[in-house]
């Protein structure tokens, strides 16, 4: 389900939009107070309209009963607009709004943490506000997934009275990263890893690598760029090795205890007394461990307090879809990570499965959807996942097409995924993941509803 755009405050004068936006005002300048991309959600008489164009859809035909309830619109030249109705006029409104969100985020003048990867950035971009809640600062942070290029302006324009953003930045074409980057201008920027994703619409893994690591070209001044050890890149790494080094991790039922190594930054450039900071999340696995390791080095470059960082860390709940622990009825335990899929996060996401499964000293099941947008390689990425699953887990029941073709499958349908799995048991864990348009949330919900019994 698509996350609600936030509404926000942001105010200019008609003249301030032109300037911002390279646009021409057609009618009067007014204050406008509220920028708005949804025409369902315009909340007074103020607001600014930004009329989108996309593949599927065309704002400017709603502009005839805009003009009744908003104070004035962006729309791109050529558009009919209603007599009187003061607009300015873009070449294109998606790189207006956001250009009008680079000029918000000057004038509010706090701090960025910008985040991108192939896997992590949407729990790296939680452990990391939680910190920064941990640390006494009020902190903004996208919403749900809002890391697009109306997502991410969005989430800028909402900021008021918060000292520092976070702000995840996802990718699906060339150009989008450093695009975003030069919207947001973080004072900090992190690649959380560069793997097989998105692939489809970026070409390989050497294009998805140029593709992260364009978000540094635009870290401002002095900035700091953040990167795993295994990207090879940035000022500062976490994880195998670096200046934030992962010591090791263990699980605690639900509950991840990671142990970092963390250098104090004495001068640009020289690392000085290295102390080990523990910390204990109720996300899970080695991906909860890594994350909050990168969240501990994006602390540490905003110079707070690591302590109380990571006592902000313990207090943050698992993200709905995102390896979320759910039980039954019966006591078998639901790992709801439908939120996507990659082949790395798959194999990360059953490695945790299992070890939680041996924990409880029960079977680990898994339903595997199908991985998308992953292009001309996907059927070898497909067989090696499922390979892997096969050999860790006691049963697998894959769902789609793509899966399909590695060997047997089931319909995408509850009915039949609940009677593939068969009759459950109380130390039974299961694991639901799959990319978002396979919709496996729906077999989740129905684990839920039917108690763990087939």
């Amino acid at each position: 389900m698509a996350t609600p755009i936030p509404q926000n405050q942001a105010a200019f004068t008609l003249h301030e939009v032109a300037e911002a936006t390279g646009g021409t005002l057609r009618g009067e300048n007014r204050e406008v107070e509220g920028v708005c991309t949804d025409s369902r959600a315009i909340t007074g008489t103020d607001a600014l309209f930004v009329a989108l164009r996309g593949e599927h859809f065309d704002a400017h035909r709603f502009l005839p009963d805009i003009a009744n309830v908003a104070g004035a619109a962006l729309v791109e030249r050529g558009a009919s607009v209603p007599a009187g109705f003061p607009v300015v006029e873009v070449d294109d409104t998606t790189r207006a709004l956001g250009d009008l969100a680079a000029f918000h985020r000057e004038r509010w003048g706090g701090r960025v943490v910008a985040i991108t990867g192939s896997a992590g950035k949407t729990s790296t971009k939680e452990l990391t506000a939680a910190a920064i809640r941990g640390a006494g600062l009020d902190v903004g942070a996208t919403q749900g997934n809002l890391n697009n290029q109306i997502g991410v302006p969005m989430t800028l324009l909402a900021l008021d009275e918060e000292e520092i953003a976070v702000v995840e930045m996802g990718t699906s074409a060339p150009g989008e990263i450093r695009r975003l980057g030069e919207i947001a201008g973080p004072d900090v920027a992190v690649v959380t890893l560069v793997a097989v994703a998105h692939t489809e619409g970026l070409g390989n893994l050497a294009a998805v690598r140029r593709e992260k690591l364009s978000l540094f070209d635009t870290v401002r001044g002095s900035g700091v760029r953040i990167a795993d050890a295994s990207v090879g890149a940035g000022d500062v790494r976490y994880g195998d090795a670096g200046e934030v080094r992962l010591l090791g991790w263990s699980m605690l039922g639900i509950q991840t205890i990671a142990r970092h190594a963390v250098s104090s930054l004495v001068s640009a450039g020289h690392a000085g007394e290295t102390r080990e900071i523990e910390v204990r999340t109720r996300l899970l696995g080695e991906a909860a461990a890594r994350n909050s390791g990168a969240a501990l080095a994006i602390v540490r470059a905003l110079d707070l307090d690591l302590e109380s960082a990571a006592r902000g860390m313990s207090q943050l709940s698992p993200v709905s879809g995102r390896m979320c622990p759910r039980g039954t009825a019966l006591g078998a335990l639901v790992l709801d990570d439908t939120y996507n899929a990659s082949p790395h996060a798959v194999e990360m996401a059953l490695e945790t499965a299992r070890r939680l499964a041996d924990d409880r000293e029960g079977r680990l099941l898994a339903v595997l959807g199908d991985m998308l947008e992953l292009g001309a390689e996907s059927p070898q990425h497909h067989r090696r996942v499922r390979s892997r699953a096969e050999r860790l887990c006691d049963h697998v029941v894959c769902v789609g097409p793509l899966m399909g073709a590695t060997g047997d499958a089931v319909e995408n349908d509850v009915a039949a995924v609940l009677k593939a799995l068969g009759p459950l048991e109380p130390s039974d864990v299961i694991l639901v993941k799959g990319s978002r348009s396979m919709r496996l949330e729906r077999v989740v919900d129905g684990l839920l509803q039917s108690g763990g019994r087939a």
